[in-house]
């Protein structure tokens, strides 16, 4: 399957993901036969720089990266490997489909594209044997379900993905899909299914780590669980609540951690909205917008849009301020090519 849906891919993608190796490296890779150890190696360090680099890159930068990536790999035929080879080939694989799949859910709106990567990128898991990555891409699906509707369907998702991980993933990875879980449980209304859950994910975290086994994308860590938590409260309508763990949140994520402070942003607007604090809501919105625009992150964008029809009959100077800066933001990301 994976042969046919990509040996066909274009010239171009390839001649792209092939420019990312080294020069030795592309010689050997774009011989016949089998591929050297040293080649699979260097194409999972590039992959891991671009997993890391979702904390601050351009979605539409990033898709066709990972689209090549995994070409790239189909190319070298990893069914003809050793299994070693085609083992750690076929993990790169998955990975980028689960980068891509995120990407195009999330920040870019197409569900449709996230689904079909987010498929390949399971099946790819579940050949390989591989708990690490079956928990990322159902964690992953648990987003794109639960934005799209379905909460009870996104906490199946999240509830799989944990279920994954504990049968040999990282720790890192585990304590990742109890936060997911929380996220899933407090978009269903269940406030004790979300503190259980984030109090797993915080006991895993608390603990040691086996670190270079972490298959994720960009970071997990105590930051990422106050946003988690703040961002679960809010949903739940603990306004003041939700306010104290997203500052803490804000003050402890990294200044490279751009997509993870937009979505704290404006998490933190909405808290203060709903706590009937407009000035600081306005004022993380426009904070969530400046990021919005360098990493173009449509679903955050649309929260702003929200906050603001929320805010509008209130008619401030501070609410027209945040409606031009909206406006301005939409236009921008239409003139680059991202969907508004």
């Amino acid at each position: 399957m994976l042969r046919r849906t990509f040996t066909l891919g274009s010239l171009a993608g390839l001649t792209a993901a092939f420019a990312s190796l080294s020069p030795d490296a592309q010689a050997q890779a774009s011989r016949p036969g089998t591929v050297d150890k040293a080649v699979v190696d260097e194409l999972r360090s590039v992959g891991a720089s671009y997993r890391r680099s979702y904390k601050s890159f351009p979605a539409s930068s990033l898709v066709p990266v990972a689209h090549h990536q995994i070409q790239l790999v189909a190319s070298l035929r990893p069914k003809d490997q050793p299994d070693h080879l085609r083992t750690s080939l076929l993990a790169h694989m998955a990975e980028m489909a689960a980068l891509a799949a995120i990407l195009l859910s999330i920040d870019l709106g197409d569900q449709e594209q996230a689904d079909a990567y987010s498929d390949l990128g399971y099946q790819v898991a579940k050949e390989i044997q591989s708990p690490e990555l079956c928990a990322l891409l159902l964690g992953g699906r648990a987003f794109g379900t639960s934005y799209g509707g379905d909460p009870e369907g996104g906490l199946d998702y999240a509830l799989a993905a944990v279920d994954a991980a504990e049968r040999g993933a990282s720790t890192r990875m585990l304590a990742w899909t109890h936060a997911v879980a929380s996220e899933m449980y407090s978009s269903t209304g269940d406030e004790h299914g979300f503190r259980t859950s984030l109090e797993e994910s915080r006991t895993m975290l608390s603990g040691p780590m086996d670190d270079e086994r972490w298959g994720g994308i960009a970071w997990f860590d105590e930051s990422k669980a106050s946003a988690y938590e703040g961002s679960d409260l809010l949903r739940l309508g603990k306004y003041e609540e939700a306010l104290l763990s997203l500052d803490q949140a804000i003050d402890k994520l990294g200044p490279e951690m751009l997509r993870h402070r937009c979505t704290a942003h404006i998490a933190r607007a909405e808290a203060h909205a709903g706590a009937g604090h407009v000035d600081a809501a306005c004022q993380d919105g426009h904070a969530a917008l400046d990021l919005v625009a360098r990493i173009q992150h449509r679903e955050n964008l649309r929260r702003v849009g929200d906050l603001h029809r929320k805010l509008r009959p209130s008619k401030t100077a501070a609410i027209r301020s945040l409606g031009e800066h909206l406006t301005d933001t939409r236009s921008a990301l239409a003139a680059a090519g991202s969907p508004a």
